[in-house]
C-alpha cells in the first residue's frame, strides 16, 4: 500500500512540475523575458508536498533573489568576472543575508542568484530584471498549481 501511495505522489509531483514549468515559461515569455527558463527553475525549486511548504520556500526564494540581485548589481559592474571575485561576492552577499537573520535556504538562493547575475548581467544587461520577474512568475505559478490541486483534493474528499 505504501509503495502505491509513493508512486501516486511521485506521479502527481511529476505532473505538477511539468505543467508548472510549461505555464511559467510561456508566461515569462509573454511578459517579455529573454531568459524564460528562470520561471520554471522557481517552479522546480519551490514546488513541495504541501501548499504551506511551497509558500515558505517561495518566500525564501524571493528574498534570496532580491538580496542576490541587489548585492551583485551594486558591486559586479565594478569588478572583473573571475573565480576570486565570484567567491568574494558570494562571501559578502551571504554574510549580508546572515546578518539580516535569514536562514540557510535564503543564503543558498542568494548565492545562486549572485552567481548567475554576476556572469549573465555582463552579457545581456537584462538578466537581473528577468531573474526577478521570472522568479516571481515561477513562484506565483507554483502557488496557483498547489491551490488548484488542493481544491480538487478537498472537493473529491467531500464527494466521497
Amino acid at each position: 500500500m505504501k509503495n502505491s501511495t509513493t508512486n501516486e505522489n511521485d506521479s502527481i509531483l511529476i505532473w505538477k512540475l511539468a505543467i508548472g514549468s510549461a505555464l511559467s515559461w510561456e508566461l515569462a515569455q509573454l511578459l517579455g523575458s529573454k531568459h524564460p527558463y528562470l520561471a520554471p527553475l522557481s517552479v522546480i525549486l519551490c514546488l513541495q508536498s504541501t501548499l504551506d511548504k511551497s509558500v515558505r520556500i517561495s518566500i525564501k526564494r524571493i528574498i534570496g533573489t532580491v538580496i542576490g540581485i541587489l548585492v551583485t548589481v551594486l558591486i559586479a559592474s565594478h569588478i572583473k568576472i573571475n573565480g576570486l571575485n565570484l567567491g568574494l561576492l558570494i562571501l559578502l552577499g551571504s554574510f549580508i543575508t546572515k546578518w539580516l537573520k535569514f536562514d540557510k535556504m535564503v543564503i543558498h538562493h542568494a548565492a545562486i542568484t549572485m552567481l548567475f547575475v554576476f556572469v549573465f548581467e555582463h552579457q545581456t544587461k537584462h538578466y537581473a530584471l528577468d531573474r526577478m520577474r521570472d522568479t516571481i512568475v515561477g513562484v506565483v505559478v507554483t502557488i496557483l498549481i498547489q491551490l488548484v490541486w488542493f481544491r480538487i483534493i478537498k472537493r473529491n474528499k467531500a464527494i466521497q
